[in-house]
């Protein structure tokens, strides 16, 4: 450690460039302190209305995605659309299922009032407060979404605020149905007032589209400021701090909501806190003078000599040395952070060993747990098979019997948890040729020859027929036409893929999205199918093995299997 790196200089240093710069610059200091606590109260104040405008329009967002999905209401459609041909108990059991939904959506937002659902071809209003009623025509025309509206879509009717969608009538005529939330303006006060944190605060909220204005507290000085902005009469610029009268005013504006929030803070509230900062900053000045001289002779005997033993047996530890010990004999705070390396080391030493051993035990542990999970799941169906063979004595139920029994014998073998390439190409070969026989009209499965090389790689048991048993079961289960299921193998220096592809037709783009992201995460809590042999490669090789899915040429599922073919017997 050099001289000019020790911390026991820069703080003997600190302090003396401490009180040359307070004396010299007291003043300096003053202003910049008023300044900086003006900064950080309107920083905090205008952080909160931005924090709060934000959340109100997240609020709104969701409060429309229920909105948007109620029109989608199986009940609502009946109503609407299938009401003539409805009896009345079917009619009855409709508006009550509607009902229950629309207070359902009351209850999940404090933010709403009421939803009501106006049903036009019924003329009836569906409400989570009233329940049924007739349909008000003027209500139902007055919030009606202005053409061009943008934006949150906030109408006001009666004084309160509303959110409105509906579905249109035949070429654009009058709507089938709306869809009506009912805000609760008593919530939104109350939301305002715990931004009143400072004694006489003001807050307020103005809808700009409908000219609604809502206070925390109303008087008449904030009254005056906001309907003079409304007007365009007022000199408050968005974003910026206005000082008005004994006041400092701040103004947020969300452009989804079309909203503005105020924000009135008295200038005492900001100017009272640095008021006696002035004289305590010449007090703290002398009496670090004072403490400077006692302080530098102190300091280097207390702290920089144990210091600087403690950081060289630091040092020492990260290059690996763990045998390194500090000396125990200050009598003071050092002592116990001295006791607490010497033991961190040997703790840490000790540890090193444990995990490393620990991370090897639970590898294996995983891997033959993952194994034992993996069971036929065509055993049932091939029984049923036999004995229908048997019973038109069928010519192929020797050859199938024969490739079962290999199959099982494969299966239930627990003499070791490795084998070669080889034996599980065949294994696999055998579960393709029990689904040809089973399916020989419908089924054509390209299966390339093993290479002679796969004897000499050993892989873990079962990572190739689960594979083509899965696309099995999506391709050849779910599709009447014909299937096809390719089985190939490439090799790119020491990686082998093992590469099956199926023409099924039932692979939707989110089930391909969700496989793939399955297989990209390195957590998973699923321990089978193909997420079984992904994580037990993984285990073995490492992560850049594994399983990776695509969609294949045919139509259906591509999975490549990757291992390492440099792992020999």
């Amino acid at each position: 450690m050099t001289i000019k790196s020790s911390i026991f200089v820069r703080l003997i240093a600190t302090f003396l460039a401490a009180i040359v710069v307070i004396v010299a610059l007291g003043i300096y200091m003053y202003n910049w302190s008023l300044k900086t606590v003006k900064d950080e109260i309107f920083k905090s104040t205008t952080a909160q209305v931005t924090f709060y405008l934000e959340g109100l329009e997240a609020e709104i967002d969701r409060i429309k995605i229920l909105q948007y999905d109620v029109l989608n209401d199986e009940d609502l459609n009946k109503l609407a659309i299938r009401h003539s041909i409805m009896d009345d108990y079917e009619t009855m059991e409709s508006m009550r299922k509607l009902h229950h939904r629309l207070v359902s959506i009351q209850n999940s937002n404090a933010y709403i009032s009421n939803v009501s659902a106006h049903i036009h071809p019924i003329r009836k209003t569906i409400s989570s407060k009233k329940s049924v009623g007739d349909l008000n025509s003027d209500k139902f025309e007055a919030l009606r979404i202005p053409v061009g509206m943008k934006g949150a879509q906030l109408l006001i009717y009666n004084g309160n605020l509303h959110l409105t969608t509906f579905l249109n009538g035949h070429m654009g005529l009058s709507p089938l149905y709306m869809i009506e939330i009912e805000l609760n303006t008593a919530v939104f006060r109350e939301a305002l007032k715990q931004f009143d944190t400072y004694p006489d605060s003001r807050s307020i909220l103005l809808d700009l589209t409908n000219g609604l204005t809502i206070y925390s507290e109303e008087d008449q000085l904030s009254n005056e400021v906001v309907q003079s902005f409304a007007k365009g009469e007022s000199d408050i610029k968005i974003g910026e701090v206005i000082s008005h009268g004994d006041m400092f005013i701040i103004a947020e504006k969300s452009d989804y909501l079309n909203m503005v929030l105020f924000r009135f803070i008295p200038k005492d509230v900001v100017l009272v806190p640095t008021k006696g900062f002035y004289v305590w900053l010449w007090v703290f000045t002398g009496v670090v003078l004072v403490l400077v001289i006692f302080i530098y002779a102190y300091t280097y005997q207390l702290i920089q000599r144990p210091m600087k033993e403690l950081v060289k047996s630091f040092r020492s530890v990260e290059k690996g040395n763990f045998n390194v010990k500090v000396e125990v004999n200050q009598n003071n705070e050092f002592d116990y952070l001295n006791k607490g390396f010497n033991s961190m080391v040997q703790n840490v030493s000790n540890l090193i060993d444990q995990v490393y051993k620990h991370k090897i035990l639970e590898q294996k542990a995983e891997l033959k747990h993952l194994q034992s999970q993996i069971s036929p799941h065509f055993l049932y169906n091939s029984f049923f098979l036999i004995n229908t063979m048997a019973k038109v004595q069928d010519e192929n139920l020797i050859p199938f019997t024969k490739l079962l029994g290999e199959y099982f014998q494969f299966i239930t073998k627990n003499d070791s948890d490795f084998i070669s390439l080889y034996e599980e190409i065949e294994h696999a070969r055998t579960y393709a040729d029990i689904q040809l026989m089973r399916y020989p009209s419908k089924l054509t499965i390209d299966f390339e020859d093993s290479l002679s090389t796969f004897k000499e790689i050993n892989v873990p048991r079962l990572i190739v027929q689960p594979i083509i048993e899965n696309a099995f079961k999506y391709a050849v289960e779910h599709t009447k036409g014909p299937v096809t299921i390719l089985v190939y193998f490439q090799m790119v220096n020491d990686k082998l893929s093992i590469v099956v592809e199926d023409n099924g037709k039932h692979l939707t783009d989110e089930k391909l999205l969700e496989l793939q992201k399955q297989f990209n995460e390195i957590q998973s809590s699923e321990s089978s199918g193909l997420n079984n042999i992904h994580r037990r490669v993984r285990l073995l090789y490492g992560e850049d093995y594994g399983l990776q899915v695509d969609r294949s040429e045919l139509g259906g599922l591509k999975v490549i299997l990757q291992i390492n073919a440099k792992l020999r017997e």
